[in-house]
């Protein structure tokens, strides 16, 4: 069956629609066939192949970047041609209109154009041979039929009415069979959530992400790097247990609310299992293996800046535990409850190389890693993108802010910890775990050159130059 999906259109987030799309699908264990798999993804309509209805309720019973699912009717260049061919397949929609106890409503709206509500009554009244008997109901209606104008964007512009609009591209036609989840950006709004902090994830960019982590009911979902806790409160609503951690603390507490403030909002506090602080590289787990899906966004030295324990080779080294002069009574300095460990910056490309190291440890065959990629634009290629043995990659979605780009990178576990993982030293980078795929980089200049996210907070704060 075909079905037309109405997606929204957030700036910059384009490329994020299909990756979610499969994702949901991979969930429900069912195919999704694209249409026109080249088509342009700044167009709002997508035709997609479905095996049946109930798989188009499940799609929408997730997903963000689509609005609405409908039963896809036709789609023509204008709307005498979309009339020529309904009136060949009365099947489509006779079995609504001729009920005399199916309400109805149609719905008329368009991208690239404003249309008034004299056009909007004049399309539906276009339609008046399909003769619908029942009542008019504009809420809740048994059958609702969209009508759906798509314009060109740019130069081309006709005149209409002594006003400008732009020449009409394509129409649409079908019957409504869900909403989607994309009320769920409403609710976990930043400006209304409990807690946040100044690297809170936007609400509609997490949810995307727990959909392509396959976030649900009795799977556990981690955050290393859990700051305000955006990932595991969406995580969480999509019915996953989570855990976070994150080397400062402070962050997950707050001082006067926290994310247990933010759970409880949500109605997820019993979903969050704990928050934990400690460095990633010298975690606790003594087992692998333990987590569905890690999914995080790892600090880019822009408005935190990633750490770890331990001091720069430049540092004094302290090799024994020590006591503070005037409090020698009260235990050494690590014992103390305002201990504060050393740590030293964390440069992006060890942040990455790491990231993947831990998530192949710590996930179960078929589990996901999600996580963002920031990258200069000038120096990004392809195989930066980071490769190891066991993970396979995905998407790699960009969303673009000009000189520099978030990628978010989803990739699967494809084979158990071992071999490569044997004896490994909790998460801490490898020598034989690369962040550049080298064999696909042409030449030994394109080998050797840093990748596109080499001393990102750096290039940052110099502007790219």
């Amino acid at each position: 069956m075909k079905f037309l999906l109405l997606c929204a259109q957030p700036m910059g987030l384009e490329e994020f629609r299909q990756p979610e799309l499969d994702s949901i699908a991979t969930l429900f264990n069912f195919h999704i066939t694209y249409q026109d798999p080249k088509q342009d993804i700044k167009r709002p309509y997508l035709i997609v192949d479905l095996e049946s209805e109930r798989e188009a309720r499940l799609l929408g019973s997730r997903s963000i970047a689509i609005k609405t699912v409908w039963e896809y009717w036709y789609d023509a260049s204008t709307y005498e041609d979309l009339h020529q061919y309904l009136k060949t397949v009365p099947e489509l929609w006779e079995k609504y209109a001729q009920s005399p106890s199916t309400t109805w409503k149609f719905d008329v709206g368009a991208y690239g154009q404003v249309i008034s509500m004299k056009e909007k009554v004049d399309v539906i009244n276009s339609f008046a041979y399909m003769n619908f008997l029942g009542d008019i109901r504009m809420k809740g209606p048994d059958v609702e039929v969209g009508v759906f104008e798509e314009y060109f964007q740019g130069q081309s512009k006709l005149e209409k009415e002594s006003r400008s609009v732009h020449e009409m591209r394509r129409v649409w036609m079908g019957r409504k069979i869900c909403d989607s989840q994309r009320h769920l950006v409403d609710v976990f709004d930043l400006k209304k959530r409990a807690y946040i902090g100044n690297t809170s994830m936007e609400a509609e960019v997490s949810l995307l992400m727990a959909n392509q982590a396959l976030a649900d009911k009795g799977k556990l979902v981690y955050d290393p790097f859990a700051g305000t806790g955006s990932m595991l409160l969406t995580s969480s609503a999509f019915g996953a247990y989570t855990f976070g951690s994150d080397i400062d603390g402070r962050q997950m507490r707050g001082k006067t609310k926290s994310i247990s403030h933010s759970a409880e909002q949500y109605g997820v506090t019993g979903k969050i299992i704990d928050c934990a602080s400690f460095d990633m590289t010298q975690h606790p787990f003594r087992t692998g293996e333990i987590f569905d899906a890690i999914i995080t966004d790892p600090p880019y030295g822009v408005r935190a800046g990633a750490k770890r324990l331990g001091r720069k080779e430049t540092r004094r080294k302290v090799y024994e535990p020590t006591l503070i002069p005037g409090r020698e009574s009260e235990g050494f300095a690590h014992e103390l409850p305002d201990y504060v460990p050393p740590s030293f910056a964390w440069e992006m490309t060890d942040v990455i190389d790491s990231l993947v190291t831990y998530a192949l440890y710590l996930l179960k065959p078929g589990g996901r890693l999600v996580f963002f990629l920031p990258t200069d634009n000038a120096e990004y290629a392809d195989v930066d993108v980071p490769v190891v043995e066991g993970l396979q990659l995905i998407s790699n979605s960009c969303q673009d802010f000009g000189k520099w780009s978030r990628r978010l990178i989803t990739m699967v576990k494809v084979s158990p910890a071992s071999g490569v993982l044997n004896d490994l030293d909790r998460g801490i980078k490898r020598l034989d775990i690369g962040t550049r795929n080298d064999a696909a980089a042409e030449g030994e200049e394109a080998a050797s050159k840093l990748p596109g996210h080499a001393n990102f907070g750096r290039k940052f704060m110099q502007g790219f130059v």
